[in-house]
């Protein structure tokens, strides 16, 4: 069996106004993605998405026409260990992190999407298998215009009422704090104070009761400023935070148990290779280990990932803020794990994850996502669709 074409597809949905999201740093003026279309000479293809965060898609297009496909055509799908180490090899001297890490990350989803065709078993069953039920926390509770504190009131209810049992919010748009890097950005539209900052995650554990509750960062802190939060986010008895640091700052990830000795940390979606990963699980950096599988190197990297993480006792949680095959491979890989944390369940307006796909997601009264043994990623693309959001 041989590769016979590699097609990729640029996707892009602009907001309007009332739509526009930021978290602490960046912020989504609309949603896009690359999805890569992998087919054999047996008439099968597999679908992937290569992850960006927010970077032009036709640079990752071009490595992949460019550089990636060249190595791929003629070549047998099924090999997929020795198309990752020929990918990664032949672009390392440029490659290694990066957005050629997130094309390689794409072509990897495809190429197991196409196996588990071949073997008409899904991914999650070629990996060993564990549960095809799979939590999910609500992912939400970005700024925007005119939102406030009635806007994030009404969206976490809308959580509650459909079931959700984990909650997760953003944090750290401070515009008090010249210590922080939001000053930088491009965007400062909706920033908020310290303050209102911490009412919203008062909100969020005085809405939920004891449900487990997620704040996430972005990397936007520094040390100081958790140390003058961290009591009130005691009294709200945070569960847990996601990349308040920069992941290079070891030395505050180290201090932080001090102050907040009863809240577990999560990262870092930035982060790519199992090797930089073994380094954060080993040295006790985070509790819950949160890879992006459309950018840290795919699926043949996080089941790399994921044993190393159980073998120092610590959660899974899959990051996912791409399309419907981005979160497709993410529940894949959360069904294969036995150390498996909620993963990211994104409730934003996203039309690339709701409107791509000929049937929708399943899931339970409580949000759990319910996987079936239908083949490789278990979804049908709608390609009408796909050529509807497709960049002219």
């Amino acid at each position: 069996m041989k590769i016979t074409s590699v097609d990729l597809f640029e996707l892009k949905f602009q907001y309007d106004d009332k739509d526009v999201i930021s978290d602490a740093l960046s912020t989504s003026a609309g949603r896009q993605g690359l999805l890569i279309k992998i087919s054999a000479d047996n008439g099968q293809y597999g679908v992937g998405e290569a992850w960006s965060y927010g970077n032009p898609t036709r640079v990752q297009r071009a490595i992949i026409e460019d550089q990636l496909a060249p190595m791929l055509i003629g070549q047998d799908p099924t090999d997929i260990e020795q198309l990752f180490q020929t990918m990664y090899w032949r672009t390392i001297a440029h490659g290694r992190r990066g957005i050629e890490m997130g094309a390689i990350s794409g072509v990897d989803i495809a190429l197991w999407d196409l196996l588990g065709k071949i073997a008409n078993l899904p991914i999650y069953k070629l990996l060993g298998g564990h549960s095809n039920v799979i939590p999910a926390y609500a992912c939400g509770g970005f700024y925007a215009k005119d939102k406030g504190m009635d806007g994030l009131r009404n969206e976490i209810q809308g959580w509650i009422d459909d079931g959700y049992q984990v909650f997760k919010i953003k944090v750290g748009r401070n515009n008090d704090n010249g210590a922080l890097p939001i000053k930088y950005v491009a965007n400062q539209a909706n920033s908020i104070g310290l303050d209102e900052d911490l009412k919203r995650v008062e909100l969020l554990r005085q809405m939920v009761g004891d449900k487990k509750i997620i704040i996430d960062f972005n990397a936007s802190w520094d040390a100081m400023t958790m140390k003058l939060a961290a009591p009130r986010l005691q009294a709200a008895r945070v569960d847990v935070i996601e990349e308040p640091f920069q992941f290079e700052d070891v030395q505050a990830y180290r201090e932080l148990k001090q102050y907040l000795p009863n809240t577990q940390v999560m990262g870092f979606e930035t982060e790519q290779n199992e090797f930089n990963f073994k380094h954060f699980i080993e040295n006790g950096t985070v509790d819950i280990v949160e890879p992006d599988v459309g950018w840290c190197g795919g699926i043949s990297t996080v089941k790399k990932i994921a044993p190393v993480a159980e073998t120092n006792f610590k959660a899974v949680s899959m990051h996912s803020f791409g399309s419907a095959v981005h979160f497709a491979a993410s529940l894949q890989l959360a069904a294969a794990m036995p150390n498996v944390f909620p993963i990211e369940s994104e409730t934003n307006f996203n039309p690339l994850r709701s409107d791509i796909l000929q049937s929708p997601f399943t899931t339970d009264e409580h949000m759990n996502f319910i996987l079936s043994d239908r083949p490789g990623l278990g979804i049908d693309i709608d390609w009408d669709k796909v050529a509807k959001y497709q960049k002219a």
